[in-house]
């Protein structure tokens, strides 16, 4: 719906703005009219009178105008001096890049030099980086569990499957298939050097990016 009263009022102001712009180059009047157009343009009633109180009376938008063409007036010339550098912030230790690399590392490493220290303490460093996504850091931290867990299901599928031999007293079972605590051993094996596998995966996504993702 067209606000009447706007219009009236934009109008108005234009009509009373081209008399006073008449005798100016076309280009500078023309510019001068499409950029106030502009100003007041979509505004309803009372946004049109508070734009024209800001922009004044079109003869003095006029004569500042003249102003500004005149090549006899002379504008003062203001020395600005130069402003001094901004202080460089430093980003959060967690944004750097070196953070993650350190925190990736110490997921690998120290799972080997403290098992249950290392490990914890690289998780909390590659969870508290933010150069990976979510999905990224759980896939490294959470590796090893479907290892133990494969291994668990073979475990479970040979203690099923194996059995007494013919003639064999019981309880005896095949000696060619491992133990059921032999395949835990491997699982436990297995896990710790997943552990280093992730970390390497999580430093091989860090190759291209050097700002944090947000």
């Amino acid at each position: 719906m067209i606000d009447l009263e706007a219009q009236r009022l934009r109008d108005d102001y234009l009509a009373r703005l081209d008399a006073a712009i008449a005798d100016l180059p076309w280009r500078i009047a023309n510019e001068l009219r499409m950029g106030i157009i502009e100003e007041l343009d979509g505004l309803d009633a009372d946004g049109v009178r508070a734009r024209i109180a800001l922009l004044g009376d079109p003869e003095l938008v006029a004569a500042a105008a003249r102003e500004e063409t005149d090549p006899s007036s002379s504008a003062p010339v203001l020395m600005v001096a130069p402003s001094a550098p901004l202080p460089q912030i430093k980003p959060p230790m967690v944004d750097t890049k070196w953070f993650a690399v350190a925190g990736a590392i110490v997921l690998g490493v120290g799972t080997f030099l403290l098992p249950i220290g290392g490990w914890v303490v690289g998780v909390a460093l590659v969870t508290s980086s933010r150069f990976w996504h979510r999905w990224e850091k759980a896939a490294a931290i959470l590796l090893p569990v479907p290892v133990c867990l494969l291994v668990a299901l073979i475990s479970f599928l040979g203690m099923l499957w194996q059995g007494p031999e013919p003639g064999a007293g019981s309880g005896a079972s095949s000696p060619l298939l491992p133990s059921g605590i032999a395949l835990w051993h491997a699982a436990i094996l297995l896990a710790f050097f997943t552990i280093p596998v992730g970390a390497a995966w999580l430093l091989w996504r860090l190759r291209a990016r050097e700002t944090p993702l947000r």
